[in-house]
């Protein structure tokens, strides 16, 4: 494969620097690496540190690469592994030539930096992969549960069954909005590009970058681009929308619950002090849940998102769960070439709330269209 002046050659990893824009006469240029397999295979694109606040994605591609075995490749891999390096020296969102957000860019023409940066990458990148996986965070003032984000308007379910192989507790799927890669690449080009979340507020989570390498490598294995072995959580949560909390007023937060803690309703989850009016509130759980997300910065102003929460709801003839905005998938235990593991969220949950096992509501045994292959 070629790209512009990078060749790549089969059993080995090729770095250097694309070319993506021009700035006062000057080309600007971002990391690109290709891995390309002794084996045919599809094209797939990673890409990470679109918006330079979100350092997650960053580290997550770095330690992919760490101990990703060529030998193991069938296909090509074509990693852009810090989109915007300029945001990131600067810790700001935006493309800082133009302050736009560059995922908004994508299928708009322009001559400014973003706009071109977005449409290079379209081009000389998307264009040529069968598939990607866009790897962000939440930026510098929330963190969250790792999780991918799907399109509702996703007519293959190619997404939807990337997002189960990506084996995270937690799906969530959303509209999307214009100039995103994930939308125009899909509505353009017909390729699917999976948006996967990873941690936030520019602190480096381990254990949430495990899982994103984690999640890499299953989608890889789930599409036979990669040697290995599917890790799956036994249930995952699909979910449609989540209840955000808001600030009432303006001041101190005190956050008094953790990320992916169980918390019951009516519990207290967090609390505001406005020093100026002498004034305190207190906000509590609607329903019992999972801490979805949480703010880090503890000064806050009246609206601004303070957490949020995937609830659930005790249905009152038979006592048991019942998601409220998720739907449950179930993923068997005696799979082949599949490994499953405890939802750690979700027992968690049954312990502080102290019920049963079972769930109200509709599971899905195998979500994958081609799982069967790997049934015993």
């Amino acid at each position: 494969m070629k790209i512009q002046n990078i060749n790549s050659q089969p059993g080995k990893i090729i770095k250097g620097n694309l070319v993506v824009a021009r700035y006062n006469h000057k080309l600007i240029k971002i990391p690109i690496i290709i891995a390309e397999g002794r084996r045919e295979g599809p094209t797939v694109l990673f890409c990470a540190g679109m918006h330079g606040d979100e350092i997650n994605s960053i580290e997550t591609i770095s330690r992919f690469l760490h101990e990703f075995n060529i030998n193991k490749l069938k296909g090509v891999l074509i990693i852009l592994p810090i989109v915007n390096p300029w945001g990131f020296k600067q810790r700001i969102r935006y493309i800082p030539f133009d302050n736009l957000d560059l995922n908004r860019c994508f299928g708009k023409k322009g001559k400014s930096v973003s706009y071109q940066i977005a449409g290079t990458i379209m081009k000389e990148i998307v264009s040529k992969c069968d598939f990607g996986i866009d790897i962000h965070d939440s930026g510098s003032k929330n963190i969250l549960l790792p999780h991918p984000r799907i399109l509702r308007h996703d007519k293959s379910h190619f997404l939807k069954e990337m997002s189960y192989a990506l084996g995270t507790d937690i799906i969530l799927e959303r509209e999307g909005s214009p100039g995103m890669m994930a939308i125009e690449s899909l509505k353009s080009l017909k390729i699917p590009i999976l948006t996967f979340e990873v941690g936030g507020a520019l602190v480096l989570n381990e254990e949430f970058i495990e899982q994103g390498i984690r999640g890499i490598k299953n989608v890889l294995v789930y599409n036979e681009v990669y040697d290995g072995i599917i890790d799956l959580p036994i249930r995952q949560f699909f979910m449609h929308e989540r209840q955000g909390y808001q600030a009432p007023i303006s001041g101190i937060l005190h956050i008094l619950v953790h990320l992916g803690e169980a918390v019951k309703k009516g519990q207290v989850i967090a609390r505001i002090h406005n020093p100026l009016e002498d004034k305190e509130i207190i906000i509590k759980s609607q329903n019992p849940g999972i801490v979805f997300s949480v703010r880090k910065n503890a000064i806050i102003d009246k609206g601004e998102s303070i957490l949020s929460i995937l609830h659930f709801k005790v249905h009152r003839a038979s006592r048991e769960l019942i998601p409220v905005q998720a739907q449950m998938l179930l993923n068997k235990e005696r799979l082949k070439k599949v490994i499953t593991r405890p939802t750690i969220i979700l027992d968690d949950l049954f312990a502080v709330i102290g019920f049963s096992y079972k769930i109200v509501g509709k599971t899905i045994r195998t979500p994958f269209k081609r799982l069967s292959r790997y049934l015993r």
